[in-house]
């Protein structure tokens, strides 16, 4: 055993040295092999371009995969609530809008697709009342954009106008109509076109907003539920959401705004206690849309009547009517009208209407109407009605 020991310690050396060797030779072929695939020089390593992954679409055919697009801000809808498709920027319109100083393209986009196009569809003959509200909107929308020259200097239109009342009486349906019959590009903006999730984005697209409407005058910015931008200013409210409210008021009027140009800010709200002290003071025009009046309730249930094609209410059964619908809005009388509308067809089972022909069904009558209003009731309160009428006599336009 000792032997064998001694003899192992004495072949210790000679065993290292072959290590030491074999390593040598091993890191030595490495480097050859290296050498002679980079060649005499160093080897540049040109930077690749990483095309993204395709996958198989459904049908088959491969296609580029969507970008990641959690981390960029959220594209704007073109959908409107005005019920018309985005007005798409002419040739000429893209490249003004595209060069405006110190404006971002993609802000400038985001606002055009907010416009809405011009066509057919609600004119102020279709608004029963309100008489008050078509006047002025004629006087400082309608003729200044059709007779320009006969509205300068002191005669130049306001730049602010607001529509306020009890909700469901028709303010945004005048949006509408000044759409339909205003010779005058309208942008139709809501608080989801104007603030991000990014710091800083809400105040670029309000500079935009002013940047293309000025480009693109005569023009008009609809703003419904405009308290849910331009609140009251408080002490605790987010940085981000105090610094989008004094963009908008400084570029609306300002040191960077024109008096001269034609550009309107009409905004609708049922509180308008909640707006700013600067924003009412820019929003010149503040117009009461009441609830109906007794007239104003008997236009508009015919022109509700006019859709259908049997009615047996004759004139005296319309203003019986009116005076047991006082204190509905406008928005309960047509849902009134609607559930009358329905009473000739539950007076049917479900069998028989399979098979029962239009005309043997009865026209909508007055008995209807009271039928209908036991499951219909005003939707506004007294107590509302009171606070509007109080904040129309300190603020609003007589």
């Amino acid at each position: 055993m000792k032997d064998n020991l001694k003899h192992a310690e004495s072949r210790l050396p000679e065993l290292l040295k072959l290590i030491e060797i074999s390593t040598a030779s091993t890191e030595k072929t490495k480097s050859t092999s290296l050498r002679d695939k980079s060649g005499p020089k160093a080897a540049t390593v040109k930077p690749t371009t990483t095309r993204p992954p395709k996958y198989s679409s459904p049908m088959g055919s491969p296609r580029t995969a969507p970008r990641d697009t959690r981390n960029k801000p959220d594209p704007r809808s073109k959908s409107n609530p005005l019920g018309r498709q985005a007005k798409l920027p002419t040739e000429e319109e893209a490249k003004k809008v595209s060069k405006l100083k110190n404006i971002d393209s993609s802000h400038a986009k985001l606002i055009l697709d907010e416009v809405v196009e011009k066509g057919k569809c609600v004119t102020f003959d279709d608004i029963g009342g309100m008489m008050n509200a078509k006047q002025v909107l004629h006087e400082i929308v309608i003729l200044p954009a059709l007779r320009p020259e006969l509205f300068t200097g002191l005669r130049a239109p306001v730049r602010g106008l607001l529509l306020f009342g009890p909700p469901g009486n028709g303010k945004t349906l005048l949006a509408k109509a000044v759409a339909s019959e205003a010779n005058a590009v309208f942008f139709n903006i809501t608080a989801a076109t104007l603030t991000s999730k990014y710091i800083g984005e809400g105040e670029k697209l309000v500079r935009a907003m002013f940047a293309v409407a000025r480009e693109l005058q005569p023009a008009v910015i609809f703003i419904d539920e405009i308290d849910s931008l331009l609140c009251e200013r408080k002490e605790n409210e987010h940085e981000a959401v105090r610094r989008l409210k004094t963009e908008f008021l400084t570029a609306f009027d300002g040191v960077i705004s024109d008096p001269d140009e034609r550009v309107l800010i009409m905004g609708a709200t049922n509180r308008p206690w909640e707006l700013d002290d600067a924003a009412l003071r820019r929003l010149v025009k503040r117009i009461h849309v009441p609830l109906p009046d007794d007239s104003t309730r008997i236009e508009i249930l015919k022109n509700l009547m006019k859709k259908q094609s049997k009615v047996s209410i004759s004139v005296s059964d319309y203003k019986s009517i009116s005076g047991l619908t006082a204190g509905y809005s406008g928005s309960d009388l047509t849902q009134l009208a609607k559930d009358a509308a329905l009473m000739p067809i539950r007076e049917y089972k479900a069998e028989e209407l399979r098979s029962i022909s239009a005309d043997k069904i009865r026209g909508v009558s007055k008995q209807d109407f009271i039928s209908a209003m036991k499951t219909i009731r005003p939707s506004v309160s007294t107590k509302n009605l009171n606070q509007f009428k109080e904040w129309n006599s300190t603020f609003g336009c007589q």
